[in-house]
């Protein structure tokens, strides 16, 4: 007698063996194999040639930037797609982000290349911290509403609480070809979520350990973060939060 242990077990290696071919990737033998009668193998192809050319529309919507940097895009999307089966319950971002690990590992990329898949890999990094924690991103962006009035107040109200923005994803640049050209290189980039946009800063090293600093010990007031901190004095931290307030990095209650 067989269990249901069992039949879960054999549908999974069904699965895992037509998967493959009902998205393209392989020949359809094994599946024509199992056909119930009277099915069409012919309707089983454009059924699996359907699934190929949706996932392709998918990633090039997704990698439409990085598709700017590459002039044989399309070719290197088609052979990811391919070659690479999509992962169980894969979403479109996911997809991106094993395409640009595969990009990097199929050839060498120039430096200006390189940039381009950093920057894409940094705002699929800020989505995916959004959908992780979904509700401390909605919290942060209602807080951001009045971040500008609040930072005002820092002289008189050091007892407010700063909160970093917890969609945000550092990056580093090597060339300057997605920078101000008198950018000091390399570069880094932190990418965040602001409203419906990402948006990106380029910070000196102080600026860095400064929100690596917060990131550490936030939320906390910004007394507590004053006395603490390393890298300024009470004055400068004011004058930071509030350029941070104004580009959607801190908020304040």
């Amino acid at each position: 007698m067989i269990d249901q242990g069992q039949r879960d077990r054999a549908y999974r290696d069904e699965l895992r063996r037509w998967v493959p071919a009902l998205v393209g990737v392989q020949a359809m033998n094994g599946v024509c194999e199992a056909l119930d009668p009277g099915s069409s193998p012919a309707g089983l192809k454009l059924f699996a040639e359907g699934n190929l050319g949706k996932r392709r529309e998918k990633l090039h919507a997704q990698l439409e930037f990085v598709a700017e940097a590459f002039d044989d895009f399309e070719d290197l999307a088609s052979a990811y797609i391919r070659s690479v089966p999509p992962a169980a319950y894969d979403t479109t971002a996911s997809d991106g982000e094993r395409f640009l690990s595969w990009l990097e590992r199929a050839g060498a990329l120039t430096p200006r290349q390189r940039d381009y898949v950093a920057c894409q890999r940094a705002r699929l990094g800020v989505e995916a911290a959004a959908r992780a924690d979904r509700r401390g991103h909605l919290g942060f962006q209602e807080l951001w509403n009045s971040a500008l009035q609040r930072a005002a107040t820092l002289d008189m109200a050091p007892g407010l609480r700063v909160y970093l923005n917890p969609s945000r994803a550092w990056s580093q640049f090597i060339t300057a070809a997605l920078l101000d050209d008198d950018a000091t290189l390399p570069a880094d980039v932190l990418f965040f979520a602001a409203g419906e946009a990402i948006r990106t800063a380029v910070l000196e090293p102080n600026g860095r350990a400064l929100i690596e600093e917060l990131a550490s010990c936030g939320p906390c007031t910004f007394d507590e973060w004053a006395a603490l901190s390393r890298h300024a004095d009470r004055r400068e931290l004011v004058e930071f939060c509030r350029d941070l307030a104004e580009m959607g990095l801190v908020a304040f209650d």
